[in-house]
């Protein structure tokens, strides 16, 4: 399948996200870069998720014509998060590939600044943003300061802090198609080991703007891993990529921050 140019694909898995998902589906929908597919994966939620995509899709099917697409898929048993990922990817055409949790929301120009980005600096593979983190009440509690530049990005991409994985669009088109593939590693190590892939091809970035808004106090897609299994699975991920991705960061300066972080 060839790539589109210029389209993004909005990857969006969705388990049981129903009292959340209209919000994040709006600011997916009205986002000020139009030329954009939205693939939404129900992995077989036990709420309204499903309902909520089928209406969500009836009620904008008008923006069909104006270049927004919105697919709907559903599997028949629950498989998390990695097959869904893969198989939305697999259907994605677009150059852009984004990512988006559907408890979350961003910002109305969150695509256009980041295809501004990618457009600026051709050779930048992936491209994240801050985040601003809320709680129950929708009040706000934090804003991130993730590193913005590649050398500081490359040395803690690691231990999963340097970059939030859904605020990362990814520019395909410069690097293999088959290489964009997720194991079933747990949350985010998942999306790390994808983002280390990537290196290869080029450099990865984060905005100093805050252009995703996360949920915090609430029960997620997937279950934590306890912190002795969150460090063994690490340190598997950090050998495979020494061997397998040629990715060599210190373990000295790693190890304490995969401690302060599991």
């Amino acid at each position: 399948m060839k790539l589109k140019k210029s389209l993004v694909s909005v990857i969006l898995p969705v388990y049981n996200a129903g009292n959340f998902l209209p919000h994040c589906l709006e600011t997916l929908i009205k986002q000020s870069y139009t030329n954009l597919e939205i693939i939404a994966i129900d992995d077989n939620s036990k709420d309204n998720s499903l309902k909520i995509l089928k209406e969500f899709k009836k009620k904008y099917k008008t923006y069909s014509e104006q270049n927004r697409k919105i697919q709907i898929l559903q599997n028949k048993k629950h498989y998390g998060q990695a097959v869904c990922l893969n198989r939305a990817v697999r259907l994605a055409q677009g150059q852009f590939l984004a990512f988006m949790n559907p408890f979350d929301y961003v910002s109305l120009h969150r695509f256009k600044k980041q295809i501004s980005y990618l457009s600026i600096n051709p050779k930048t593979v992936a491209i994240g943003s801050q985040y601003v983190t809320i709680n129950k009440n929708n009040k706000s509690v934090e804003k991130s300061s993730l590193p913005q530049q590649h050398e500081e990005i490359y040395h803690t991409l690691l231990p999963s802090i340097s970059m939030k994985p859904e605020t990362v669009m990814i520019n395909r088109m410069l690097f293999p198609k088959d290489l964009l593939r997720f194991t079933t590693n747990k949350y985010p190590l998942l999306f790390t080991e994808v983002f280390i892939k990537i290196l290869q091809y080029g450099k990865i970035a984060n905005l100093g703007q805050a252009l995703y808004t996360h949920r915090s106090g609430i029960k997620r897609y997937t279950r934590q891993s306890s912190r002795l299994k969150h460090v063994f699975s690490l340190l598997q991920l950090w050998l495979k990529s020494r061997s397998t991705y040629d990715y060599r960061p210190s373990l000295r300066t790693n190890i304490p921050a995969v401690l302060r972080n599991s």
